[in-house]
């Protein structure tokens, strides 16, 4: 099977690591596959960052696969646009089996410019741009043309039900159009890491840790706030952000002006297991998100989660595994940050992990691509 993925930036972003990590199974599995991107330069990533993104795409092109940076193709909208298009015009498009386009940008140059084309066309918008992204105004442009391009899309694959029932709930799309299909994550590598570097909880640093790149959507600031109220009743406690972006010097500034920056590390850009064994828990306060890789991955480390009440965010956690909050409620999120969970919540949050495994993730695809590759879908 020949396929194109293409994806906006490839960074370490959940939407770019679930692209890559998709690519590279496709790729192990024998499959002819091309993983394009725009030139990343907007997510001024960390050399740490980088680093890791170049090592991942190393393996992917280990495994076989091509890569392909196009600089034409670039997060704000432009007269750069038009360029882009044909440039992934250029790329041959008729010549694929199945272009598979991710997020929003690339989701829209990809899909008009496969239209008449003849291939399979798969998006997934990794969430949507609906809250807490842009301004009223370039919101409800952006919502008439997905619901345009939705036409023009042979499947499109949301990673909870929350997400796809969003789309539908704006006319997007079709009940019959949408596939559920969870981002993956290694949650047996997880659980082994966790297993092979044990930290007794009376040598756990962190009292709550959040993982994800400082920018304005994954609501750190939230988290930040109700962090205060944590530590006027628990005046030791200790939060550890993982994570770089934009907005951390003015999180580093609101941490100042609560008088808690003694209580907040700024850990960077760095492997999460660590400070995931170190944690007692977990906190994801995003504004919106799609499915939350993070919070996955803390439920596989073994940590109860504390997330705001958004799209996929609450689909993943319920009472058996954390807590759902409001997250601009700091009281009320502070008193979750405070719970004192069932000494065997860790046995609960891994056996969810196990429902958005990288197995599950690549059946779901396979099946979705078979389908659309038969004969029937092909006359």
């Amino acid at each position: 099977m020949k396929i194109l993925h293409l994806i906006t930036r490839m960074d370490g972003g959940g939407s770019a690591v679930n692209t890559l990590l998709t690519s590279q199974e496709q790729a192990k599995a024998g499959h002819d596959v091309l993983l394009v991107f725009g030139s990343s330069q907007d997510s001024k990533m960390s050399p740490i960052e980088q680093s890791k993104v170049d090592e991942g795409l190393q393996v992917f092109e280990d495994l076989g696969g091509k890569v392909q940076v196009l600089t034409s193709l670039q997060r704000e909208v432009g007269l750069h646009d038009r360029r882009a298009v044909k440039d992934i015009r250029a790329l041959g498009l008729g010549d694929f089996d199945i272009i598979h386009t991710h997020t929003s940008k690339a989701g829209a140059l990809g899909r008009y410019a496969a239209g008449g084309q003849g291939v399979k066309v798969v998006h997934t918008p990794h969430g949507h741009i609906f809250h807490g992204y842009f301004g009223e105004l370039k919101t409800k442009i952006f919502l008439k043309v997905e619901q345009y391009l939705a036409k023009k899309t042979d499947v499109l694959i949301a990673l909870t039900q929350a997400e796809r029932d969003d789309h539908l709930a704006l006319n997007i799309g079709t009940k019959e159009q949408w596939q559920i299909v969870p981002s993956g994550v290694d949650v047996e590598a997880i659980a082994e890491w966790m297993w092979e570097h044990p930290v007794s909880e009376t040598h756990k640093t962190w009292d709550t840790v959040s993982v994800g790149r400082l920018v304005p959507v994954k609501g750190m600031e939230r988290l930040i706030a109700a962090w205060e109220v944590v530590v006027r009743a628990k005046p030791d406690a200790k939060l550890a952000l993982v994570g770089d972006g934009e907005d951390k010097r003015s999180l580093e500034n609101l941490a100042s002006r609560l008088n808690i920056i003694a209580n907040v590390e700024f850990v960077g850009w760095a492997d999460p297991l660590p400070e995931l064994a170190k944690a007692k828990s977990f906190s994801l306060l995003s504004h919106n998100e799609g499915m939350g890789r993070a919070v996955v991955e803390a439920m596989a480390a073994g940590l109860p989660c504390v997330v705001s009440d958004v799209c996929g965010l609450k689909e993943l956690v319920d009472d058996s595994v954390g807590k759902v909050v409001d997250a601009d409620d700091k009281e009320a999120v502070a008193q979750a940050l405070m719970s004192e969970w069932p000494r065997d919540i860790s046995r609960a949050t891994r056996a969810r992990a196990e429902h958005y495994s990288i197995d599950t993730m690549m059946q779901g695809l396979d099946a979705i691509y078979s389908q659309l590759l038969t004969p029937e879908n092909n006359t």
